[in-house]
C-alpha cells in the first residue's frame, strides 16, 4: 500500500478530496428534494464525529398556533397573514410572499416571571386577563412556544430557553407581526434584556494580564532572547577564540591536476584580465601539506574557511531553554483553545485545571498575545540556518566538535531583466538582513558585492581504526592535521607513482599490508558517498520544516477556537496533503539519486600476500583487487587481463562496450596518469560484462587508484548533488510577491477592523482569517506538483531523469546542440573503399585489418567502435587472440598498439608480418596528411578529402611505413612511431541519417529553438548532415572558418568551392575546432560573434564541446545538449538541459536519459517542459486568485457583519481549491511543439494580465450581484441589521451571504476554468479529463444549489427554511435558520438572475484569458498569427478555439 501511495503522489490529493466531497456531494445528489427531517438524508452522516459538540439554542419541534395565538396581532393584519404564511419547525414562522413589509417572528420577549408578560404576549389561558379557549388547556414552554395539552401535546423537557441574561431567564410566548410593529409594540422589553446583558457583562472579574504568573511569563520569554542574543554577542564579538578560524583547502582533483582552462566559456574568458587568469591558476597548482606524503589539495575556485566548535554547559542549557519555550508556546495555543470550548460550556475538561478566565473575550485576549508574541519569536529563530549551532561555542580546531565550513561562492549569472519593484524590494531585503546579522552577531554572513556565503556546520568525528578525527563535506572526509592544527582533506594521491611500482612481481604478489590499508583508510575514508539514505518519513520531516510551514502551522491554530475548530482541521488537512505531495516528489527524486550513489557488494583483495573477501567499503587506494563480471566499484589501473570488456554506459553514454587493456610495461617508467592510460582505466559506476576466469593472483587484476567521492562516479554526483538550478525569475520575483501580499494583507485587516467596529478580541480573528488567505497554503506545492507530474509522463514513455527541476528549465531552451554521430545520424556505417585502385591493394587491406582495436566477446562477437568492426569485416580477416589477428590466411601478431586518441586524431599499431616490423597509422585525413611524407601524398589529397567530406563521407586515412628503429618496442614512444609515413589511401564510411531526425529538427526550428552541430567529424561531413537534417536551409550559403593562417588570420571558405569568402552577417557560418579554440583564445569577443551564427561546429574535440556550450550558457540562452557518446559526457553536464541517449536506467551523465535512444526524446522533454512550466504559472495564478477572491469575501462580510455557513467554508477553502490546484497540473503536454516559450515571470505582462484581468472580472460580478439584491423590492424589508460578530454561528443566515457565496464560490470554479486553457503548451481545455469532471460536478451542484430550494442547497444554508435544515459540522442536531424571516430561500426569477451572472462570469473570465491574454502573448513575444483573407487575428483565434477546445468536446 505505501508503495502506491509513495509512487503515486497524486492519489494522495484526490483520495483527500473523494472522502472530503463524500459527505457534502455524493449522497445529497442522490437524495432527491425536500422531505420531513425524520428520514432527511442527513442522518445518514450522523455518524461524522464531533470533536467539539455544540447545542443548538432551539431544538426542532413543530408548533401549531391555534386560533386563539392568532388573535395576538395577526389576523388583524389586512392581507391575511393566516392564508398565506406557513409555521415551520423549531415553532418559526415564515412569509412565502416576499412581499413588504414581512411578518415575521418577532424576537424573543423575555421576563423575569411569566405574569410579566404582556398579556398579548402569553399562551391562551395562561394570563389573568386572558380568558383563553374554554375548549383547550394551553401551557407556555420554556422556549417560548405553547402545548396545547388537551390535544395531546406536552413541553419537550430538554428545551432551553432562548434568553441570554439570567435575572430574565423566562421567554413569553412567540408572536407574529410585522418586524416595525414587532419593535414598537416591546421596545420596552428588548431594553430591559439589553440592559440585563449589560450589567453582566459588566459584572464578570476581570483578568489582570499584569498578573504574577503573567509577568513571570513576560520576563522568561524575554529573559532567554536577551541571554541567546548576549551569548552570540560574546560568542562571535567580545570574546572570540584566536586561531578558530582558518582557511579550509578544498579537495578537487581534476584530470592531471590542473585547471580544466579549456571548458571555459568565451565570455568568461571575454570578462578575465589576464592577472586573474594566472592568480587562478596558481591557485589551482596550489600545493599541499607537506607533512603528509601522498595527500593532494587544490582549490576549486572557492573561498572556504574552517572554524571550529564544540558544545558547553551553558549553551545546551541555553538551547534547551529556547526549545522548551517554543513548546511552551505551542502548548499555551493549545491549552487556551480548549479554555475557550470551555467557557462555551461545551466540555468541562479545562488544561488549567482550577479556573483563570471567567469569559471567552478574556481567553481569546490571551490567545491573541500568546499566537502575536510566539509567531514573531518563531520567525525570529529561523534566521539562523541551524539553531542547534547557535549555542555552540567557539574554540580551536583541535578541540573542535564541529567545524563549520562558511563557503565564498560567486553568484550565478542570470542575465534577467529584473522588474522595477524587484529592484525597489533589494534594500528592504539587504537592510532586515543586516539588522538581523547585527542582532545574531553573524559575522560569517557580512558578504561582499556578488558572493554567495554558504555556512555548512560538520560533526567531527573520530575514527575507531586509526584514532584520527574527522569530518564530512560535500562527500570529501577531512583530517585533523595536528602538525598544523587544521582539517584537511583526505586524499591518496597516485599522480606521482611509477607504473612500474605497481607492475613489480613482489608488489603484484604481496599487495598492501593490514596495517598500511588500516592507516589509509583512515585518511580517505570508507568507500561511500556520504549520503543519507532517504526516507519518506525525514523528507516529510524536512519539508514541514521549512518557515512557510511554520507560517501554516500559526494560522492554523488562529481557526482552532470561535467554534472553528472544523476549518482548522480543513486547513490542516490541506496543507498536509500538500505538504506530504511535495515531501513525496523529492522523496522519489531523492531516492533516485541516492540508488545511483548507493553500491553494495563484496571483494576478492590481495593483503599481505593472501587473497582475502571483504566489503567494498573498506577497500583503499593501492588495494589491488581481483577483477569479476559485475559493477566496478572503484577507479582502478588494469595490472592484468586477458580479456576484459566494460559497459561505461552508466558513467559516460556510450552505447557499445569498451574493450581494456592492461598498463603497458613498455610505459612503467612513467608515472600513471588517467589521459595517458584511458584503455587501461576501470571507473566506478561501470559494468564488467567480460573477464578472465584465473583464481587469485592469477586471474585479472586491478590496482585501486581512488575510491569515494574521488572516483569518476564520485566527481560527477557531486556535481549533481552541489549544482545550483538554474535561476528563473519568479525565483527573484516570488520575494516581491509575498512582499506585496503581505502589505495587501496589512490593508484589508485594517478595512477589516474599521468595518466591524466590534471589540478587536474578535475582530482580530477575522483579520487573520484575511491573512490567512491573502497567502494560500498551497502556493509553494504548485511548481513541485507540475515538475513531478511530467516526470512521471517522461518515464512513460522510457526517458528517465535524475534532476526533476530541469524540466522546468526544459520549457526555456533556446538553444539545442546535436551530436552528429549516432544522435543524428545512425550507429551503423555504410564501408566503401577510397578509389577501385585501392581494392586490390594488399597492403591497404592488411592495413585496414591490423590498424583497429576490436576484441572478440565469448559469443564470438566483435566489440568496439563502428568504423574498426566494419573497416575489419570487410577485409575478411579473423582475430585470432589478443595479440594476434590472421588475414589472408596468415597470421600477424602486433608489437604495440595506440587506441583512438581524441586530440591526436589517430590510432596506431606495430605489428610483425613476414619477420617484418611493420606501422600502420589510422586517422583523419588532417592529421594523417601532417604525419606523411609529403611526396607520399596524392596531389588532389586536400581536394578529394574536401570533396568526400562534402558529400557527406565519414572519412579516414591510413598510412603505413617499415618499423626500423634500435631501440627496444617497449622503448619506443607514439611520437616516433606516427610519423615520416607513407600514405596507403582513404577510408570511406557512409554515414545515414535516422528517419526521425529531419522531423525532429524541423518541429524544434517552428518551435523556435535554434538548433546547432557539433562534431568531431570534417566539418564539411557536418555541414552536409546539417543540411540533410534541417539544421542548415539547403539554400543557405555557408562560409567555413577552416584553419588559421601563418600570420594569425582566420581562413574563411565557401562550402560549395573552397574559394575565399567573408563572414558577412547574411552568411551561415561552420567553424573547425581549431578556429573556435583560437578565437576563444585570442579574441573572445569576435568568437561571441560568430557563435550565434555558426550551425556547425567540427573536429571538434570533447574540451572543445563543453567550451562551444558554456559559451551560449554564458551569453544567457537556455541551452540543450544532445548526444550519445562518451565524449559528449562533459558538454552534457554544461548545458542547462543533458540529454543522453543510452541503455542506462541510472545515467548520470545528464538530467535526462533516452532509453529508446531516439533524438524524438527532445521534441518530448522540451514539450513536457513547456507543459509543466505553463501549468505552474496556471497552478500559481489559481492559489493567487483563490486568495484574492476570498480574501475580498472576507473583507464584504465585515462591512455587513456576516459571515458563511460552515459547509460554505469547508468547500470554499477545502474541497473546490485543492480538487482545482490539483488537477489544474494534470493537463498533457501539446501534441507540437509551440513557437512561444511559456513565460517564467510571475510579474509579467502574461501572468499579470491574466491574474489581475480575472481578479478584475470577478470583483465587478461580486459588486453587479450585491447591486442587484440592493436593488430588489422583497429585500428591502429583509436586510441584515446585525453588528454582533462575536456570535459567528448566527449571523450567516441571510441574503447578502448567500448572495455572497453563490456568486463569490463559484468564482472559484470559473477563475479555474479560465486557467485550464492550454493555450500552446497543453492540450486543449475538455482534454483534462480530472479537472473537466471535477469543473463540471461543482458547476452542477452550485446551480442547482441556487436554483433549486434542496437538500443539496441546506448544506450551504443557501435557498433553506427551518423545515429542511440539516445539522451543522459542530453540532449533532440541525440549527434553526437564525434570521428574523426563518428563510433564505430566495425568489425564483432572482435566482435565475444570480445563475445567469454565475454562467456570464464565466465566459467573460474565459474570453479574457483565452482571447485578450493569448493575444498579449504573441504580441510580446512578437509572433504574429497567421491570417487568411476571411478572419482578421481576432476570428483566427475564435476559430482555433471552436476548433481545439469545442472540438474537443465531441472527441470525448
Amino acid at each position: 500500500m505505501m508503495y502506491h501511495i509513495v509512487h503515486h503522489p497524486m492519489k494522495i490529493v484526490f483520495g483527500v478530496v473523494a472522502i472530503s466531497a463524500a459527505a457534502g456531494i455524493i449522497v445529497p445528489c442522490v437524495s432527491g428534494s425536500f422531505g420531513r427531517h425524520d428520514v432527511s438524508w442527513w442522518h445518514a452522516m450522523d455518524g461524522i464525529p464531533i470533536l467539539v459538540e455544540r447545542r443548538p439554542d432551539r431544538r426542532m419541534s413543530v408548533t401549531n398556533f391555534s386560533s386563539a395565538v392568532h388573535l395576538n396581532g395577526v389576523d388583524e393584519r389586512p392581507d391575511g397573514v393566516a392564508s398565506h404564511g406557513r409555521f415551520l419547525a423549531f415553532g418559526d414562522y415564515v412569509d412565502p410572499t416576499f412581499s413588504c413589509p414581512a411578518t415575521i417572528t418577532c424576537p424573543v420577549i423575555c421576563v423575569a416571571s411569566v405574569e410579566y408578560c404582556p398579556e398579548d404576549v402569553v399562551c391562551p389561558g395562561t394570563h389573568p386577563n386572558n380568558e383563553g379557549d374554554p375548549d383547550h388547556e394551553y401551557e407556555l414552554c420554556v422556549d417560548g412556544t405553547c402545548a396545547d395539552l388537551t390535544a395531546g401535546e406536552a413541553c419537550d423537557p430538554e428545551a432551553a430557553s432562548p434568553c441570554s441574561c439570567g435575572d430574565l431567564p423566562f421567554a413569553c410566548a412567540k408572536q407574529i407581526d410585522i418586524y416595525s410593529d414587532c419593535s414598537t409594540r416591546f421596545q420596552e422589553q428588548y431594553d430591559a434584556d439589553a440592559l440585563c446583558l449589560s450589567n453582566q457583562v459588566e459584572s464578570i472579574p476581570k483578568v489582570s494580564f499584569g498578573g504574577r504568573w503573567f509577568v513571570a511569563s513576560y520576563l522568561s520569554l524575554v529573559g532567554v532572547t536577551a541571554l541567546m542574543l548576549v551569548w552570540c554577542a560574546w560568542n562571535q564579538r567580545w570574546s572570540p577564540v584566536p586561531g578558530s578560524t582558518v582557511p579550509l583547502e578544498c579537495a578537487k582533483v581534476g584530470e592531471d591536476g590542473g585547471l580544466g582552462s579549456a571548458t571555459m566559456g568565451a565570455k568568461k574568458r571575454s570578462d578575465m584580465m589576464d592577472e586573474e587568469v594566472a592568480e587562478m591558476i596558481a591557485i589551482a597548482s596550489g600545493g599541499s601539506s607537506a607533512k603528509h606524503t601522498h595527500l593532494f589539495t587544490a582549490n576549486d575556485g572557492e573561498n572556504l574557511s574552517q572554524t571550529g566548535y564544540r558544545s558547553t554547559v551553558v549553551g545546551m542549557i541555553l538551547y534547551s531553554s529556547v526549545i522548551l519555550v517554543h513548546a511552551i508556546i505551542q502548548y499555551l495555543l493549545f491549552a487556551l483553545t480548549v479554555e475557550y470550548y470551555v467557557q462555551q460550556e461545551a466540555t468541562t475538561w479545562s488544561v488549567f485545571g482550577s479556573q483563570v478566565f471567567f469569559d471567552e473575550a478574556q481567553v481569546l485576549l490571551a490567545f491573541e498575545i500568546t499566537w502575536m508574541v510566539g509567531f514573531v519569536w518563531t520567525f525570529f529563530l529561523k534566521f539562523p540556518g541551524n539553531i542547534h549551532s547557535l549555542f555552540l561555542r567557539r574554540c580551536v580546531l583541535e578541540d573542535a566538535q564541529y567545524v563549520a565550513v562558511t563557503a565564498t561562492t560567486k553568484k550565478v549569472e542570470t542575465h534577467l531583466d529584473s522588474k522595477l519593484v524587484v529592484k525597489l524590494m533589494t534594500p528592504v531585503y539587504t537592510a532586515i538582513h543586516r539588522a538581523l546579522m547585527m542582532l545574531y552577531s553573524d559575522k560569517s554572513q557580512n558578504r561582499s558585492e556578488g558572493l554567495h556565503i554558504e555556512v555548512t556546520y560538520c560533526k567531527v568525528s573520530l575514527d575507531s581504526k586509526t584514532g584520527s578525527r574527522y569530518f564530512n563535506f560535500r562527500f570529501r572526509r577531512y583530517i585533523h592535521d595536528t602538525a598544523t592544527n587544521k582539517f584537511i582533506p583526505g586524499c591518496w594521491n597516485d599522480q606521482h607513482v611509477a607504473i612500474r611500482e605497481w607492475l613489480d612481481s613482489s608488489y603484484m604478489h604481496q599487495g598492501l599490508s593490514n596495517e598500511e590499508a588500516a592507516k589509509r583508510l583512515g585518511i580517505v575514508g570508507r568507500n561511500v558517498l556520504e549520503l543519507k539514505k532517504p526516507t519518506i518519513v525525514s523528507s516529510i520531516f524536512h519539508e514541514f520544516s521549512k518557515p512557510f510551514y511554520l507560517y501554516q502551522n500559526f494560522l492554523v491554530w488562529t481557526w482552532a477556537p470561535f467554534w472553528y475548530y472544523y476549518m482548522a482541521i480543513v486547513n490542516s488537512v490541506i496543507r498536509l496533503t500538500g505538504g506530504i505531495v511535495v515531501a513525496v516528489f523529492q522523496y522519489m527524486s531523492d531516492k533516485n539519486l541516492y540508488q545511483l550513489m548507493s553500491m553494495e557488494g563484496t571483494v576478492e583483495v590481495l593483503r599481505g600476500g593472501k587473497m582475502i573477501i571483504i566489503d567494498q567499503t573498506e577497500v583503499v587506494p593501492g588495494d589491488i583487487v581481483r577483477l569479476v563480471p559485475g559493477d566496478v566499484y572503484f577507479d582502478m589501473a588494469i595490472l592484468q587481463a586477458t580479456k576484459l570488456l566494460v559497459d561505461e554506459s552508466a558513467l559516460t553514454g556510450e552505447v557499445h562496450p569498451i574493450a581494456k587493456k592492461p598498463l603497458d610495461p613498455a610505459n612503467s617508467q612513467l608515472t600513471y596518469s588517467l589521459k595517458m592510460n584511458k584503455t587501461s582505466t576501470l571507473s566506478a559506476g561501470t559494468t564488467i560484462l567480460e573477464c578472465g576466469d584465473g583464481l587469485g593472483t592469477e586471474g585479472d587484476l586491478a590496482i585501486v587508484t581512488k575510491t569515494g567521492s574521488f572516483t569518476a562516479k564520485g566527481e560527477l554526483l557531486s556535481d549533481v548533488l552541489s549544482y545550483e538550478r538554474h535561476k528563473f525569475k519568479f525565483d527573484d520575483e516570488v520575494k516581491t510577491v509575498l512582499v506585496v501580499l503581505v502589505a495587501e494583507a496589512i490593508v484589508l485587516v485594517a478595512l477589516v477592523v474599521y468595518f466591524i467596529k466590534d471589540d478587536w478580541v474578535y475582530s482580530w480573528f477575522y483579520a487573520m482569517y484575511v491573512v490567512g488567505t491573502v497567502l494560500p497554503p498551497l502556493l509553494p506545492t504548485v511548481f513541485v506538483v507540475s515538475v513531478g507530474i511530467s516526470c512521471k509522463r517522461l518515464q512513460g514513455k522510457r526517458i528517465t531523469c535524475t534532476d526533476s527541476q530541469g524540466i522546468l528549465v526544459a520549457g526555456k531552451v533556446k538553444k539545442a546542440f546535436f551530436d552528429k554521430t549516432g544522435t543524428l545520424t545512425k550507429q551503423g556505417l555504410d564501408f566503401h573503399y577510397g578509389d577501385k585502385k585501392e581494392q586490390a591493394s594488399p597492403i591497404f587491406k592488411r592495413g585496414l585489418a591490423v590498424c583497429q582495436t576490436l576484441h572478440l566477446s565469448n559469443d564470438g562477437s566483435l566489440i568496439g567502435p563502428n568504423v574498426d568492426r566494419i573497416g575489419f569485416e570487410a577485409c575478411s580477416a579473423k582475430i585470432i587472440d589478443e595479440n594476434s589477428v590472421c588475414f589472408d590466411g596468415k597470421n600477424i601478431k602486433y608489437l604495440k598498439r595506440y587506441e583512438f586518441d581524441h586530440h591526436r586524431m589517430t590510432q596506431s599499431v606495430v605489428v610483425e608480418h613476414d619477420e617484418e616490423a611493420v606501422v600502420y597509422v589510422k586517422g583523419s585525413p588532417e592529421s594523417i596528411s601532417k604525419l606523411c611524407v609529403s611526396s607520399s601524398l596524392p596531389s588532389n589529397f586536400f581536394k578529394t578529402a574536401r570533396q568526400s567530406a562534402r558529400d557527406g563521407i565519414y572519412q579516414l586515412a591510413i598510412a603505413t611505413k617499415a618499423y626500423i628503429s634500435d631501440n627496444s618496442i617497449h622503448e619506443v614512444t607514439r611520437d616516433d612511431i606516427e610519423k615520416d609515413l607513407e600514405f596507403l589511401g582513404f577510408i570511406n564510411f557512409q554515414n545515414s541519417l535516422k528517419e526521425e531526425s529531419h522531423a525532429v529538427i524541423d518541429e524544434l526550428r517552428r518551435g523556435n529553438v535554434d538548433c546547432t552541430m557539433i562534431t568531431g567529424d570534417n566539418v564539411l561531413t557536418g555541414i552536409y548532415i546539417a543540411m540533410q537534417a534541417g539544421i542548415i536551409e539547403p539554400e543557405s550559403e555557408v562560409v567555413i572558418g577552416d584553419s588559421i593562417r601563418d600570420d594569425g588570420q582566420i581562413e574563411w571558405l565557401k562550402y560549395t568551392d573552397d574559394s575565399p569568402a567573408e563572414p558577412s552577417d547574411d552568411k551561415c557560418l561552420a567553424l573547425t575546432g581549431e578556429v573556435w579554440d583560437y578565437l576563444l583564445n585570442h579574441d573572445p569577443k569576435a568568437a561571441l560573434r560568430y557563435a550565434k551564427r555558426t550551425q556547425v561546429f567540427g573536429r571538434c574535440t570533447p574540451n572543445d564541446k563543453v567550451s562551444i556550450v558554456s559559451t551560449f550558457v554564458e551569453m544567457g540562452d537556455i541551452t540543450l545538449m544532445c548526444g550519445d557518446g562518451g565524449n559528449d559526457c562533459g558538454a552534457l553536464k554544461a548545458a542547462h538541459v543533458g540529454i543522453a541517449l543510452s541503455d542506462a536506467e541510472a545515467s548520470v551523465v545528464a538530467p535526462f536519459t533516452s532509453l529508446e535512444k531516439s533524438i524524438t526524446s527532445v521534441t518530448e522533454v522540451l514539450r513536457e517542459g513547456k507543459c509543466a512550466l505553463a501549468s505552474a504559472i496556471a497552478s500559481y495564478k489559481y492559489m493567487i486568485m483563490y486568495g484574492q477572491v476570498e480574501s475580498i469575501n472576507q473583507v464584504i462580510n465585515a462591512y455587513f457583519h456576516i459571515t458563511f455557513s460552515e459547509w460554505c467554508w469547508v468547500f470554499m477553502d477545502g474541497i473546490w481549491t485543492s480538487s482545482m490546484a490539483f488537477s489544474l497540473p494534470l493537463a498533457k503536454a501539446a501534441r507540437k511543439l509551440s513557437e512561444l516559450r511559456p513565460t517564467a515571470s510571475i510579474l509579467g505582462l502574461h501572468t499579470m494580465s491574466s491574474a489581475c484581468g480575472i481578479l478584475a472580472i470577478n470583483l465587478m460580478f461580486l459588486i453587479i450581484a450585491i447591486n442587484a439584491l440592493w436593488a430588489q423590492d422583497w429585500y428591502q424589508c429583509r436586510k441584515w441589521d446585525s453588528t454582533d460578530v462575536s456570535k459567528i454561528t448566527t449571523i450567516g443566515d441571510n441574503y447578502e451571504a448567500s448572495v455572497i457565496f453563490v456568486i463569490s464560490g463559484y468564482q472559484y470554479i470559473s477563475s479555474a476554468a479560465a486557467f485550464n486553457f492550454g493555450y500552446h503548451f497543453r492540450l486543449s481545455w475538455f482534454r483534462n479529463y480530472v479537472f473537466v469532471f471535477f469543473f463540471f460536478l461543482w458547476t452542477a451542484m452550485q446551480f442547482s444549489a441556487t436554483v433549486s430550494a434542496s437538500k443539496l442547497s441546506c448544506i450551504w444554508r443557501l435557498n433553506c427554511d427551518n423545515d429542511h435544515v440539516v445539522r451543522s459540522i459542530t453540532s449533532s442536531e440541525p440549527e434553526p435558520i437564525n434570521n428574523l424571516y426563518n428563510t433564505t430561500v430566495m425568489p425564483v426569477g432572482f435566482r435565475w438572475l444570480l445563475v445567469g451572472l454565475m454562467v456570464s462570469n464565466l465566459i467573460l473570465n474565459c474570453a479574457w484569458d483565452y482571447f485578450v491574454v493569448n493575444m498579449a502573448i504573441c504580441k510580446k513575444d512578437g509572433q504574429k498569427l497567421e491570417n487568411d483573407s476571411h478572419h482578421s487575428v481576432i476570428g483566427t483565434l475564435f476559430w482555433n478555439f471552436v476548433e481545439n477546445q469545442i472540438g474537443s468536446m465531441f472527441l470525448l
